[in-house]
């Protein structure tokens, strides 16, 4: 093995002296030049990558996992012996205390018959966070089996929130959250942060170990908190078994513990009962991390890297305002492998290209194409529009509307935090596209040189006639702007919210509600098409 990593950093010295592959790509209107990723350490990079990738592979083809012949829409049933067979043996293996009861068996149906569409999904994902959260277990002497939790708590949805206000894998609210050292502000949330949160959560399980000195008791107050576990027990008369203290246990607890053995078992099972992962976006070893210095913009980074949006938002869901801010900390950022070398090759583009975002001057115009063979010119002009903010909307939802990013509304109207109130009026510049005749095709004026003079006596009264045009012209856009807004939807993708979609959008929960007569929270489908806004 040592040799074999010998014989890498060699070979990547080599390549790395070779000459650099350049490619052009469009960024806002520009052509410009990246500096190409050397395609030898490309190969390199999936070479390694699919070394782990062999050992923890799986296949979105049924018929290569399918070892028992099943077909695609059966659902197998067991008797209660081999269940408890099955159970034992899972026993035999963890600290925890599997056992297998009524109770349990109604969750293994949950995860197994009912909702096995989402089983698949989460056997998917996980192949994502496994890796990561058995390292940290590892790290802070943890059974490994508590990687199971975050399903319970999440579904391995790295971007859930509960009703209640708990996010991200591991659910933590936001004051246990900052307790265990995950910052939550205007920029970015970190229980969201995979690496960050697995580390809090496995800090935060070993607390509460160390307290009841029972992994099913610590589980019990992860969920409900130690006060109430606490208060449990000494209704029960002192006794320390989940068992014995549940019916002293909050309702959602009772179910905790027995829910976290059914998902146990069916993670380990997952074959017999005909359940087969689907593949998610990438795997935790085609993902690595680099760390950046400056502000970056998601939408800048999408242009530069050819990667969608929704996928860098995806693995960095820490960050709230699809970017990483300049606030003098240092920040990581998460990136497929293949987009890491291209990353490192044109870091400072990327982080000219994100400023530019911000910086952009006003009053640019740009010719973009000709019309009608000559007889016109079509450019974009930018004006300063004002918008007053509505009850329900966010910096977010604005930022949509105007095709512009919330940063910039910040900086143009001296906003430090991310919230805007009712009634509030803000200044954002927005693009119109203007058509005027060409020098050649303008119809001449009789007597041009007087009627000028009589109209416009001096240069003064020049700059305030255009004023009042730009004036009239700004407010005639947004009047067409608002005039102009049709009904909005919304399409339901997965691990949706209600609450989700309204901060996003911009919009309220209650609204939404209003707008969409019979829609139910923990109804939602993936594809549902969900009113935002009624056409004006």
């Amino acid at each position: 093995m040592k040799k074999l990593f010998v014989c890498i950093l060699l070979l990547t010295g080599a390549l790395l002296a070779k000459a650099a592959i350049t490619k052009d790509t469009l960024v806002s209107g520009q052509t410009i030049t990246l500096t190409q990723d050397n395609p030898e350490m490309q190969e390199i990079d999936r070479i390694l990558v699919n070394s782990y990738l062999n050992h923890f592979c799986f296949s979105a083809d049924q018929e290569l996992l399918n070892a028992y012949g099943y077909s695609p829409e059966q659902v197998p049933a067991f008797s209660q012996e081999v269940m408890e067979q099955r159970m034992k043996a899972l026993d035999k293996e963890t600290p925890f205390h599997l056992i297998y009861n009524t109770t349990v068996q109604g969750f293994i149906d949950l995860y197994a018959v009912r909702r096995r569409d989402i089983t698949t999904k989460v056997l998917g994902m996980s192949q994502l966070y496994f890796p990561l959260f058995e390292e940290c277990l590892a790290k802070h002497g943890i059974p490994l089996e508590m990687k199971y939790l975050a399903i319970v708590e999440s579904a391995l949805n790295p971007v859930a929130i509960s009703s209640a206000g708990a996010g991200g894998l591991w659910q933590f609210m936001v004051g246990t959250g900052k307790m265990y050292g995950l910052d939550v502000n205007s920029y970015q949330d970190e229980r969201f942060d995979a690496y960050k949160a697995t580390d809090a959560a496995c800090r935060y399980l070993k607390f509460l170990y160390n307290t009841f000195g029972n992994w099913e008791l610590a589980l019990a107050a992860y969920n409900s908190g130690p006060g109430n576990v606490n208060k449990a027990i000494r209704r029960s008369g002192g006794k320390k078994d989940f068992w014995a203290i549940k019916p002293y246990l909050p309702k959602e607890t009772q179910g905790y513990v027995p829910a976290f053995i059914a998902v146990n078992y069916v993670m380990n099972y997952a074959s017999e009962h005909n359940i087969y992962p689907k593949k998610p976006l990438t795997t935790f070893f085609e993902t690595d991390t680099v760390g950046v210095s400056k502000r970056v913009d998601f939408v800048a980074l999408s242009q530069l890297l050819n990667l969608p949006v929704e996928d860098i938002s995806f693995l960095n869901g820490t960050y709230k305002l699809k970017e990483i801010p300049d606030n003098g900390r240092r920040h990581y950022l998460v990136l497929p492998v293949s987009k890491i070398g291209l990353f490192l090759s044109n870091e400072e583009l990327v982080y000219q290209k994100s400023e530019v975002r911000i910086e952009e001057e006003p009053l640019v115009a740009k010719l973009t194409d000709k019309d009608n063979q000559g007889e016109t010119k079509t450019f974009w002009e930018d004006l300063w529009v004002t918008h007053k903010v509505r009850k329900g909307e966010s910096l977010r939802g604005i930022s949509d509307k105007y095709d512009v990013s919330a940063s910039q509304i910040k900086k143009w109207n001296r906003i430090r935090g991310s919230k805007v109130a009712a009634g509030q009026k803000l200044k954002i510049q927005t693009r119109v596209k203007r058509t005027v005749p060409t020098e050649a095709t303008a119809k001449p004026e009789d007597n041009t040189a007087d009627n000028t003079k009589e109209k416009i006596d001096s240069d003064q009264d020049k700059a305030k006639a255009q004023q009042e045009i730009t004036a009239k012209s700004a407010q005639a856009t947004e009047n067409k702007i608002v005039k102009a807004e049709k009904a909005k939807y919304y399409t339901v993708q997965p691990g949706d919210t209600l609450w989700k979609i309204a901060s996003n959008k911009g919009v309220s929960v209650d609204q939404i509600k209003k707008l969409n007569k019979g829609l139910r929270e923990n109804k939602l489908t993936v594809g549902q098409k969900i009113i935002l806004k009624k056409a004006s």
